[in-house]
């Protein structure tokens, strides 16, 4: 008996210094496991309503549905992305601050618009979602029929366009083209989108340059006639487009265009950043999000990389960007 009770003493004993043992570990892991315990934050660096709005509050309602806790986007816009940038690099590194991040902010640090946060050195890729194609128009009444024509007239005369940002994307994308077509181009700043369209379909301008969705309908009703793809190959996909030739296909290789991806700030535990990946992995192959790209036009190239390869593209995107900075002076 004595023996039997000896047995179990040391067997309760055994067990309860295990369980002590295993108490901060196991506390850890379930900690870990229940990630998120709180709403995140999708910061969104543009005001409400633009394209890169819509779709991070349609993806971050996406996630929601697969997350214990919810997304929650925020929308922090000023100096052309470049506020939302500064305040996500600002919250702490726990995975509850994600941010949305388009080539703005490539060329932000490409333009050192900010040199106590950067893009490239104080975040991390999670994974680019979208990629959208640049549409290159001139106004119905512009005596351009097509891309060659407007070559040979740019090379002796100044080809004008609109724009809100010098030395932004759309700045950027033109001043590539006309490198590597021998054109001259002359940026017309003004104060807002609207008043850019205003002066393109006003024919103040030459030319226009935008995304396939926001182009579409100015297309469709003659507003505006297209004469360039940038990309590698035509828009097959969309009758308006067909008959409309690529860049590369002129022997142009300039295919710039905008994105979309996520990132997040440097130091986040390695097993939330794998969370948070998978999720939108999850997300980007759900048929629900793949309606809504297709419903946006934004499935026409694909768009997804993983974040070994948004890493890549980033640093071959500011190596792109920095040449045509240095070419054209403006740093």
């Amino acid at each position: 008996m004595k023996k039997y009770f000896s047995v179990a003493l040391a067997g309760m004993l055994a067990l309860l210094f295990v369980g002590c043992g295993d108490k901060p570990s196991g506390s850890a892991t379930a900690e870990k496991e229940v990630y998120p315990q709180r709403p995140i934050e999708l910061v969104i660096p543009f005001g409400e309503g633009g394209a890169s709005d819509i779709f991070a509050r349609k993806f971050s309602e996406f996630m929601s549905k697969k997350l214990p806790q919810p997304v929650q986007p925020i929308n922090k816009k000023g100096s052309g992305g470049l506020k939302g940038l500064i305040y996500a690099a600002s919250q702490n590194n726990d995975g509850y601050t994600v941010l949305e991040i388009t080539p703005s902010h490539v060329i932000a640090d490409v333009m050192d618009k900010s040199p106590e946060v950067k893009l490239l050195r104080d975040f991390e890729p999670l994974t680019r979602i979208q990629s959208d194609i640049y549409i290159l128009g001139v106004p119905k009444n512009s005596k351009f029929n097509s891309f060659t024509e407007l070559v040979e007239y740019g090379k002796t005369n100044i080809v004008t366009f609109a724009g809100i940002s010098p030395g932004g994307l759309d700045d950027m994308t033109l001043t590539a083209l006309a490198d590597a077509t021998g054109i001259k181009i002359r940026f017309i700043p003004y104060k807002s989108g609207s008043e850019v369209k205003a002066a393109v379909l006003g024919g103040e301008v030459d030319i226009y340059l935008d995304k396939v969705i926001s182009a579409i309908n100015y297309i469709k009703d003659g507003s505006i006639k297209p004469i360039l793809v940038l990309n590698d190959k035509r828009i097959v996909q969309i009758d308006e487009f067909k008959e409309v030739p690529s860049s590369v296909e002129l022997g142009y290789d300039v295919t710039i265009g905008s994105w979309r991806g996520f990132v997040i700030k440097k130091g986040v535990p390695e097993d939330i950043k794998v969370k948070l990946i998978k999720t939108m992995n999850e997300v980007y192959n759900s048929k629900e999000y793949q309606d809504f790209a297709a419903l946006n036009l934004v499935n026409i190239r694909e768009g997804f990389l993983d974040a070994e390869a948004f890493k890549a593209d980033l640093n071959k995107q500011y190596k792109i960007f920095d040449a045509i900075a240095k070419k054209v002076g403006l740093k």
